[in-house]
């Protein structure tokens, strides 16, 4: 089973080759790619799915 770290470290690798590839081909071909992973990053870092849930399930309630 997988847990956090090991998720964040396999997206890490693969922004880091992303960002190899981006770098070493001059038009860019990859950007959309290496920004779809960094917003993935950015989010299980940040715990933001978790904290989304807390927020809608509050919100819910109030107004139920």
């Amino acid at each position: 089973m997988l847990n956090k770290s090991q998720i964040l470290y396999t997206i890490q690798m693969i922004a880091a080759v992303l960002v190899a590839l981006e770098i070493s081909i001059p038009p860019n071909p990859y950007k959309e790619e290496l920004i779809f992973t960094l917003t993935i990053l950015i989010c299980i870092k940040h715990d933001l799915p978790k904290k989304l849930e807390k927020l809608i399930v509050k919100y819910y309630n109030r107004l139920s």
